[in-house]
């Protein structure tokens, strides 16, 4: 990082910066830096560090403040690191469409440190969609050298100091974000420094349904002037109607005394939530359901977990993790043993209840989805003998636990089915074969037939020849069997053959695919696996299928089916003219995919950008080295991809796009070495310019119009004369709008 990206400040308002980034700029261009569009993506980047710094800062002193409580720190630097809260809060509120909502949980997923169960540090900030954990929090530092500086170290400290706390989830509220919510917030950090003074102190502190003083009651009686003794004595009227031997049925939807009586009293209006909420039966599970019964059972999960450990937070919160499938995502392969067997030990405990059948079997559906996400190498090393699950680490050390009999099965079934499909990738091999319990494992994982497994794996043999290449006929001749085999044939059929080695095949397969995926009856689920495999968080390269994914991800978002066979390596420019026969259900899904991988879509588009500039100055590559074209047309598959799809996000990068690749006079132009890519990338300048005009914004009619002033500068970087007109063409096609 240059020094003028270490020195960034945000001097105007997150308001003013955002409305810039979005595309409105009237400044003039100056070739001020090697990459306009790289410069736009830094600006991107650094809006959302900005506010990550922001959220860090905040809960440094929001845990500082309550840490105080245990010192005798002065009064007069309580009242600052108050106020330094608050101007924090208020800062992150300018935040462009701020839900007023700020929250931490723990995961307990990822290690925090090269330490032996650092995990228990690991926890999650999240307002709207931006989140900060420690491994983000090390970026950062890279990213940004001085407001950046101590991030981590910041942070490690706020969480362990919730941790010591016995804090693992909390919730900030800042209302309408008016003055007078702020003075309320005050009040209750003040009232908080009160209660952890003295957990026990009568005549302030409320106890909950399990008899343990009970922050969120407490604070509701004193944030409402509530008479505490009137609350404790409404608790313990509603505590037998929760967990006594037959539950009320109007209470069956709270997991807890303290969500009854809030939803009860705030209907009549005599009561107002409090803005700080700690430990939270609702954050703790977070897979709450429409479906009322199952919805009913989530709460029956909590509170017999709060009844179990309700005087231990953390066990508490790691239990609700381990029948989570949330509680699985990007998991540590060193925490998987301690997760599994807190899931069954709630299995057992399960076990001796009446409703124990609902209770485990939502449990075991949380858990065998989390399992099921988990990537293939989790499974590499691990076994299973008798009651036992073992693990080894990069260290060669195994590790033995025990396990629940059906969280087992889980694992022999994971652990078989991650076999079988390096199987399916070497399909070519004559020597592979599959037997029986393999065919029993695809069977399960695609909800068929073991008959229709059998000839799955005919039908994608018959697609190859005895050579290894892909034989498109014969694809596109079984597509309905394909079909037949449900939704996951797409995710089956996307990660194991989008690489395949030769390039004739790969576009031959990406071609026989378009026709499957016009027939599929879930386009949104095979848009979420293209998505995904794209963006992928722990992706850190560009791949040859990432075109791929695009073209037939852009084949998705129409409505009309496929008209038959096609042989395209690039989505027709005309699609470009589509608005009618968009499938707006589907776009829905992508922006929503968009809104929460945002960081990621930025980051994945910086890397193609840099690889491009390094790459086009150079002379010589590497076999299987990507040059310009193909990162060239890899950008245009996004371009068109992104113009359909609309939105903010998407706007803003097409119109970097036409920043970088419509001035002839950057440093990507002057240091090109092949001048053959000039024509592609003016190819690309044309789309983009085309895409652009889908959003009918008039400041880039401006940028337009001054791309077709520059004609003769683009027609100069030629060595020899255009033979083709290439550029004139070009620049009419921009001018009418083409």
């Amino acid at each position: 990082m240059n020094d003028k990206d270490d020195n960034f400040k945000l001097d105007q308002s997150a308001q003013d910066l955002y409305k810039q980034l979005e595309g409105i700029d009237e400044t003039s261009r100056v070739a001020s830096s090697q990459s306009s569009l790289i410069d736009l993506l830094n600006q991107q980047t650094k809006l959302l560090d900005y506010y990550r710094i922001l959220l860090a800062d905040a809960t440094y002193l929001f845990a500082g403040i309550i840490k105080s409580s245990y010192s005798a720190a002065p009064s007069q630097e309580i009242d600052q690191k108050i106020q330094d809260f608050l101007t924090s809060l208020k800062k992150i509120a300018e935040f462009p469409e701020f839900n007023r909502k700020i929250y931490c949980r723990l995961r307990g997923q990822q290690h925090t440190s090269n330490q032996l169960g650092s995990e228990t540090y690991d926890y999650e900030l999240s307002f709207n969609n931006i989140l900060l954990d420690c491994q983000m929090a090390l970026i950062i530092e890279e990213r940004v050298k001085t407001q950046g500086k101590g991030l981590y170290i910041k942070l490690m400290d706020a969480f362990q100091s919730l941790s010591a706390m016995n804090i693992f989830n909390f919730s900030i509220d800042t209302g309408a974000g008016g003055e007078e919510d702020y003075r309320k917030l005050e009040t209750t950090l003040r009232l908080l420094i009160k209660f952890y003074e003295n957990p026990s102190r009568e005549g302030f502190v409320v106890l909950d349904e399990y008899g343990q003083s009970s922050i969120n009651l407490t604070l509701l009686a004193a944030m409402n002037n509530v008479k505490p003794l009137a609350l404790q004595n409404l608790v313990d009227k509603i505590k037998p109607l929760i967990l006594g031997p037959t539950p009320d049925k109007g209470l069956e939807l709270f997991a807890t005394v303290y969500d009854a009586i809030f939803a009860s009293m705030n209907r009549r209006k005599d009561i107002k939530k409090i803005m700080i909420e700690f430990n939270n039966a609702q954050l703790l599970m977070n897979n709450l359901h429409t479906d009322p019964k199952r919805a009913t059972v989530v709460v029956q999960i909590s509170r017999l977990v709060l009844a179990k450990y309700g005087s231990s937070p953390r066990m508490a919160s790691e239990v609700m993790n381990s029948i989570n499938s949330a509680g699985y995502i990007d998991m540590r392969p060193e925490v998987m043993g301690s997760r599994l067997t807190k899931a069954s030990d709630f299995l057992e405990l399960a076990e001796q209840t009446d409703n124990r059948e609902n209770l485990q079997s939502e449990a075991l559906r949380n858990i065998e989805k989390g399992l099921d996400h988990l990537p293939d190498e989790m499974y590499n090393n691990m076994s299973v003998k008798g009651s036992e699950a073992s693990t080894f680490n990069i260290e060669g050390q195994e590790t033995k636990f025990l396990l629940h009999e059906k969280i087992l099965d889980f694992l022999i079934f994971f652990i078989r089915r991650s076999s079988i499909k390096k199987k399916v990738q070497d399909i070519t091999n004559k020597n592979v074969w599959f037997d029986d319990d393999d065919y029993a494992v695809i069977a399960k994982d695609f909800a068929i037939s073991k008959e229709d497994a059998v000839n799955l794996i005919s039908l994608l043999r018959d697609s190859f020849d005895f050579n290894g290449n892909f034989r498109r006929s014969f694809f596109e001749k079984n597509i309905q069997g394909f079909v037949r085999s449900g939704s996951k044939v797409f995710e089956f059929l996307w990660h194991y053959l989008k690489e395949l080695p030769l390039r004739n095949d790969r576009v031959a397969f990406l071609n026989a695919l378009q026709i499957l995926v016009a027939q599929l009856e879930q386009p949104k689920l095979a848009l979420n696996i293209l998505l995904s495999d794209i963006f992928d968080r722990s992706a850190k390269n560009v791949k040859f299928s990432d075109r791929n994914a695009f073209i037939l991800a852009t084949a998705l978002l129409c409505s009309s089916k496929s008209p038959g066979r096609t042989h395209i390596e690039l989505t027709p420019e005309d699609v470009l003219q589509t608005k009618d026969d968009l499938n707006l259900d589907t776009i829905s899904v992508v922006l929503e995919f968009f809104e929460q991988h945002h960081d990621n879509i930025i980051q994945k588009f910086r890397l193609i950008t840099e690889l491009l500039l390094t790459s086009s100055a150079k002379e010589n590559f590497a076999e299987n080295e990507m040059q310009p074209r193909f990162l060239l047309y890899l950008i245009r598959e996004m371009v068109i991809f992104f113009s359909l799809i609309g939105g903010k996000s998407a706007h803003t990068i097409i119109r970097g796009v036409v920043l970088e690749f419509g001035d002839p006079f950057s440093a990507y132009y002057r240091e090109m070495k092949n001048k053959e890519n000039l024509r592609h990338s003016l190819q690309l300048l044309q789309i983009a310019a085309r895409s652009l005009r889908r959003f009918a914004n008039p400041q880039d009619m401006n940028l337009l119009w001054e791309i077709v002033s520059n004609e003769d500068a683009f027609v100069k970087l030629y060595d020899e004369p255009d033979p083709l007109n290439h550029v004139q063409r070009v620049m009419e096609k921009i001018r009418k709008g083409d």
